[in-house]
């Protein structure tokens, strides 16, 4: 026997060896990009949001409905542990390898218990549903929703053994619907449409029993997602391309009409799976799961809405998890070809071009500064999409060349103030004020117009009004410069301290 079936067969004997490793490999990677940053957090949402938002909310207080408005659970993990003593900074720092550890764990669970797949198989979609560089940039700053699929591949795996009608299990499967709805608004979406297939799918082969029983069980989550998110959602309604003069969230996307939509999003689509496309129609016309292909009919008819409270790359992101289910199958029904004449089977040659493509993008994804992106990221090059796919994780809402700038640019401010001075800051800046600052006026003007948010402080009787945004010539965000009526005082390599004249 060779070293090798000596190390295979030693793996599938410990049956916790492969869902170990289904944790431990996406939580690992997952590490990388928050070691080379050092003591600071990658993502925008992580910085932009989380963080000032469980700060404000733990010692400024939030309305209740407020806050289940915002899916909450992940901020309720995440505030037990900053009330605890943790600072907001590591706990991100903590949670967000945790997640997608998790994510891969609970991937692996359906993808075994579900699908009935072999160990060794289902570890694929574990992986390739963590590590692919889109499942990375779902993991860099969307933690809500990694939350919302863990339990959503829960839900998932426990409709699949929800034939028994068992109360326990119906039990379970109800609190992880609740969970999912209480993780995140848009994955909520996928389970109930998922639900509704399935429900539809019973009643037309006649098995009512089923239909009942699912129906009840979701019948919780169900009132609250369309209590606190639908009717709200509703409220906003579609962008109105045909009359509307200020766009809302399709104005901020660049998209000027619904066909430049639908032409962004098929550009965008290409982008991210252009490299599993070929393998992912193989699988598709092989893997024939009926709540995989919901979720597949589901997100495609949902980016043909305009919506205006949500990006339509958001559905297609979340496609990345079906379709690692519809490769790796594809990859497994290659074995059947083969040439006997080279010893070689097209699985061999699909698996070598898998794993080569998913470590070039993804390390190039991790480990290439946003200064100098591996090439597929670049915005000069080919990605034309750098608001949705960053093109570095060693980012959070500025570049890692610019957080110790920004350190020193918020130091000397709080140092050279004076009583009734004030620091207006971007969104972008917002949380690392809050985090660097003590006993500092600051105000937030979140995406606005930072003239007109100094003429308003001004008015309400600050004495002196500053600034901190990048150099001249330097600013991220559409904003390269500042207007004129800002002149520079302080800067440290690309982050500087600006007067309000």
């Amino acid at each position: 026997m060779t070293a090798d079936n000596s190390l295979f067969m030693f793996i599938t004997k410990k049956w916790y060896l492969i869902p170990l490793l289904a944790f431990l490999l996406p939580l690992i990677v997952r590490i990388i990009p928050e070691v080379l940053v050092g003591p600071y957090i990658v993502g925008f949402d992580t910085m932009g949001f989380y963080a000032p938002n469980t700060l404000e909310w733990l010692y400024g207080g939030i309305d209740f409905w407020r806050y289940l408005a915002v899916a909450p659970l992940f901020y309720a993990f995440l505030m037990s542990l900053v009330s605890a003593g943790m600072s907001v900074i590591v706990a991100l720092k903590v949670l967000s390898p945790l997640l997608l550890g998790l994510l891969g764990l609970s991937i692996y669970c359906y993808a075994h218990k579900g699908l009935g797949w072999s160990s060794l198989k289902s570890l694929a979609p574990a992986l390739l549903g963590t590590i692919y560089f889109v499942a990375l940039r779902i993991s860099w700053d969307m933690l809500r929703t990694e939350l919302g699929l863990i339990f959503l591949f829960i839900v998932l795996t426990l409709l699949t053994q929800i034939k028994g009608g068992s109360w326990k299990r119906c039990v379970v499967l109800s609190l992880a619907m609740v969970a999912v709805v209480l993780s995140h608004q848009l994955v909520a979406v996928i389970m109930l449409g998922v639900v509704v297939f399935t429900v539809v799918h019973d009643l037309f082969y006649k098995d009512f029993r089923k239909s009942v029983i699912l129906l009840v069980t979701t019948f919780p989550a169900a009132v609250f997602a369309l209590v606190v998110y639908f009717f709200a959602a509703v409220s906003v309604g579609f962008q109105d391309y045909t009359t509307s003069t200020e766009l809302l969230l399709g104005g901020w996307l660049g998209f000027s009409s619904y066909p430049d939509m639908l032409l962004s999003e098929v550009g965008f689509f290409l982008f991210c799976f252009l490299p599993l496309l070929p393998l992912v129609v193989f699988g598709f016309k092989r893997l024939c799961d009926f709540q995989l292909r919901c979720w597949l009919v589901l997100s495609l008819f949902l980016l043909l809405l305009p919506f205006a409270f949500v990006s339509p790359y958001r559905w297609l992101l979340l496609l990345v998890y079906p379709f690692a289910f519809f490769v790796v199958d594809a990859v497994s029904g290659l074995r059947v070809i083969r040439w006997k004449r080279f010893k070689i089977t097209a699985q061999k040659i699909a698996i070598f071009y898998l794993v080569l493509s998913t470590v070039i993008f993804s390390f190039g994804y991790l480990f290439s500064p946003p200064e100098r992106p591996f090439f597929y990221f670049s915005p000069q090059c080919i990605n034309s999409y750098s608001y949705q796919i960053p093109t570095s994780m060693q980012q959070n809402t500025i570049s890692v060349a610019d957080f110790q700038g920004t350190i020193n640019a918020l130091r000397w401010f709080e140092e050279n103030k004076k009583p009734g001075d004030l620091l207006l800051t971007h969104t972008v800046f917002y949380s690392w004020a809050l985090l660097t600052l003590n006993d500092v006026a600051v105000v937030n003007y979140d995406f606005g117009d930072p003239v007109e948010a100094a003429s308003i402080a001004k008015q309400d009787g600050y004495a002196q009004i500053f600034l901190v945004w990048w150099i001249d010539g330097e600013g991220w965000y559409a904003q390269s410069s500042l207007p004129s009526v800002f002149q520079e005082i302080y800067r440290s390599e690309r982050i500087a301290i600006y007067f309000y004249d």
